[in-house]
């Protein structure tokens, strides 16, 4: 999205209390209007103090309250500019309406792949189990590294080989994303994000008051030399990404890329949050493979199995006496009980037993296979360039930067007129971490519950957008 050059003096007539918070209710009141719209950029601090007649640090505590509010956003030597109204949280809304007969393309979730003989049979072996009552107690230690030793053979077939004690299972990858920010979190501390970043990340970081930096990227992910100008210019040391078929734009760092976010990462020496929730799609290794003890993944099977199971984990590669561990006070005992003592021991026995017996495994290969024949039907359709041999996830993006087939087009527009033909998408919006540069919107092509109904969003897109 262009940015927007605005002359933006706020009307303060009649309002008590302090000044500061008259700007920024003048602020929020104009956004709402679209006097101020997102991407405008705003006069400097000074230049509003003088036009108002005001003290420079009455505009600046103003610009800190609407920075906080997630209103606007700074770039060090760009400038102060209006942020997209954040709908992630809208995405998580129990009873999100929608239209009679509408297909949902808009909720990453896998096909419903599995028969009710196949959960039948497995809660029947639960059922059988000498223990059962056990499940109706606090966590075993025996449960907890059962957990733990089917993480390892999930993380195996990629070659990734984590150590068990430093495995903690969680009940979601959302939780699981809670807990390894919540060793970091400060009030407004800084954390660098892809800038087009998933739902999770912006509802975590707005009930937890990070401030989120974003990084810019191209089809291959993270830009390495945008992220040594984020970092510097912000202090950040934290850096939450994506680099295996990220959400929303379903990118995957190549080795080069790779390569060169680890070494930036040394150089910066960053901590870096991997959101691995869909690198089993992708059988390639994760980027914690090469990190050296400055990571902490975060991986889980809603994404890969079911999203029922609601069971994640985090994956800490850095020991508890390492100066990393010693810099954040980390504590073992402590993220257990913000960790695995959050699961249902009764799910832990489940998804274990679901992993041990080769079901899980057998699940996410239907599921890849499911999603690569999805992914190239509403390709040919919509006449979005062919898959080919890149790895194939639920989700993928639609542009309407220069060059797509849909140029000269909003992300918001493109989403209208999809909602007004009965097909849910979610447009770039929801994913802007800081001033929105790309736009488009994002396909599920698993959640729909067959091929049949996919086509036929696709027909409906097609019609709408021609």
């Amino acid at each position: 999205m262009k940015e927007t050059k605005v002359s933006w003096c706020p009307d303060l007539t009649g309002h008590d209390g302090p000044i500061y918070r008259a700007i920024v209710e003048a602020m929020q009141r104009d956004i709402r209007t679209g006097t101020l719209p997102e991407g405008s950029r705003l006069p400097t601090q000074r230049d509003l103090a003088w036009a108002l007649n005001v003290n420079l640090s009455t505009v600046t505590e103003a610009f800190r309250e609407a920075t906080r509010l997630r209103l606007i956003a700074g770039e060090v030597g760009r400038g102060t500019y209006v942020l997209p109204v954040n709908t992630a949280t809208s995405l998580y809304a129990i009873d999100r309406p929608h239209a009679e007969n509408a297909i949902d393309l808009s909720t990453i979730k896998p096909v419903q792949g599995f028969s009710r003989e196949d959960v039948q049979s497995r809660f029947a072996a639960l059922l059988q189990r000498q223990n059962l009552v056990d499940v109706m107690d606090y966590h075993a230690p025996s449960l907890i590294g059962r957990c733990r030793a089917a993480v390892v053979k999930l993380c195996q077939s990629r070659g990734f080989h984590p150590p068990a004690d430093r495995i903690f299972p969680c009940a979601g990858a959302q939780a699981a994303l809670f807990a390894a920010l919540q060793m970091i979190a400060k009030p407004d501390l800084p954390v660098l994000v892809e800038e087009l970043t998933f739902p999770g990340m912006k509802v975590a970081a707005k009930q937890m008051g990070l401030r989120l930096v974003p990084v810019g990227m191209d089809k291959k992910g993270i830009l390495p030399e945008d992220l040594d100008r984020a970092s510097r210019a912000s202090g950040a040391r934290t850096l939450v990404l994506s680099p295996i078929l990220q959400n929303p734009t379903g990118t995957t760092m190549d080795r080069q890329r790779r390569a060169d976010i680890v070494e930036m990462a040394e150089k910066l020496d960053l901590l870096v949050i991997e959101e691995d929730v869909y690198g089993g799609f992708s059988g390639q290794p994760p980027l914690s493979l090469q990190l050296a003890g400055r990571s902490i993944l975060v991986g889980g099977l809603s994404k890969l199995v079911a999203p029922g199971l609601r069971f994640g984990y985090i994956i800490v590669t850095f020991d508890a006496d390492s100066p990393r561990s010693r810099l954040m006070n980390f504590a073992t005992d402590e993220l257990v009980h913000v960790t695995s003592w959050m699961t249902a021991p009764i799910m832990l026995e489940l998804v274990c037993d679901w992993i041990e017996s080769g079901a899980v495994d057998e699940q996410m290969e239907w599921q890849r296979q499911e999603a690569r024949a999805r992914q190239s039907l509403v390709r040919r359709r919509l006449g979005l360039p062919a898959l080919g041999r890149n790895p194939a996830a639920p989700h993928l993006w639609v542009s309407t930067d220069e060059g797509s087939p849909y140029e000269g087009r909003t992300g918001e527009q493109l989403a209208s007129l999809a909602r007004a033909a009965g097909v849910d998408l979610v447009s770039a919006s929801t994913f802007c971490a800081g001033r929105m540069l790309s736009d488009g919107v994002r396909i599920c092509v698993t959640a729909p519950r067959d091929r049949a109904d996919l086509a036929e969003a696709c027909k409906r897109l097609v019609q709408a957008w021609n």
